[in-house]
């Protein structure tokens, strides 16, 4: 067998071989790239805001469906837009929960203590965020008709004098922040 045509034999597999080396390395840095996680912007950490009194319109909610019944995050959101609170982001999450699981920056924070008041019976934790805002997961064993406390509050006492809310919130003035702002026309 003469040399060239012993080449022209070995060339063929040879570079099938290098194309299927560059196919597996193109396919692992493909599959690094798609399953690394992309970091976004850091959360915004809260701002300090002088209160007495926190009320819903100043807590921001993300609504979770931690279950496989269909628009259920959705209509829980809802029922919270309608006690004033401002949603966040309402979709589904990975964690599958049976019930109401509220997590939020601590479980003596205000805001999560609100929000805890809404939901009889839910488990409560923290995860240290620092913006503050609070999540709600709901799974399968939620029950729409009973599962929001009747005649929840819609403000909470700060006994602080202060509280920690997400830059983008304003507080609404409640009627104690107001007389404390304004002079009073009694003698001290």
């Amino acid at each position: 067998m003469n040399t060239r045509k012993l080449m022209r034999m070995l060339s063929t597999p040879i570079t099938l071989v290098i194309l299927l080396a560059v196919l597996a390395v193109g396919a692992v840095w493909g599959y690094k790239a798609m399953t690394a996680k992309v970091a976004g912007p850091p959360p915004v950490a809260c701002v300090t805001m002088p209160m007495t009194e926190l009320a819903t319109s100043s807590v921001t909610v993300n609504v979770l469906n931690g279950g496989d019944l269909r628009g259920l995050a959705s209509r829980v959101a809802d029922s919270l837009r309608q006690g004033g609170f401002i949603i966040g982001t309402v979709g589904n999450t990975t964690e599958k929960v049976l019930t109401v699981i509220i997590v939020g920056s601590s479980v003596d924070s205000p805001e999560v203590q609100l929000v805890s008041a809404w939901f009889a019976g839910a488990e409560v934790q923290a995860d240290d965020r620092p913006d503050h805002s609070v999540d709600v997961l709901i799974g399968n064993s939620y029950d729409e008709a009973t599962a929001i406390t009747p005649d929840a509050p819609t403000t909470l006492e700060i006994s602080t004098g202060q509280v920690c809310l997400p830059p983008t919130v304003t507080p609404t003035p409640t009627t104690a922040d107001t007389a404390a702002a304004q002079p009073s026309d009694q003698p001290t």
